[in-house]
């Protein structure tokens, strides 16, 4: 599962303080149930930041969190919108979690991004909006007589 750290009205970030028993009560009530849940702690970081302002402070935050979000019990770091191959290596190497990035354009591709350390790659709605845009394509160039 993942569990965001996304304020519910997408302004700001819960705290470390804030997400780390909320974090730390879902994995406590997978083990009570005995279900083996992966947590996947998502971090809104990077998606807050447009990717020209992704910089190492903003790296250092994710460390953090990582860092206490293991703690907590979470069994994956996810940071969508992290695009940067430097940015995205690091964190991978400094992390105690593995780390999920999400792809939203050819360039990391996969491969890529597994060999800069990234345990799980996640689409989300880039699929869905490539296949829009060529359907768009096809449509104007019937509508043309292309």
């Amino acid at each position: 599962m993942n569990m965001e750290d996304q304020l519910p009205a997408g302004l700001g970030l819960y705290t470390v303080e804030e997400q780390c028993p909320r974090l730390s009560a879902a994995r406590e009530a997978a083990e009570q149930a005995g279900i083996p849940l992966f947590i996947n702690a998502r971090t809104d970081i990077f998606l807050q930041h447009a990717p020209e302002h992704h910089n190492h402070s903003l790296l250092e935050e994710a460390l953090i969190r990582s860092s206490h979000y293991a703690d907590a019990g979470a069994s994956g770091l996810f940071v969508p919108g992290l695009q940067d191959h430097q940015l995205i290596q690091e964190l991978c190497e400094r992390s105690p979690l593995p780390i999920n990035v999400m792809v939203t354009s050819p360039e990391p591709s996969p491969k890529q991004l597994a060999a800069l350390g990234v345990a799980r790659v996640s689409y989300g709605p880039y699929p869905y909006v490539q296949v829009m845009e060529h359907l768009k394509e096809l449509g104007r160039n019937i509508l043309s007589g292309n």
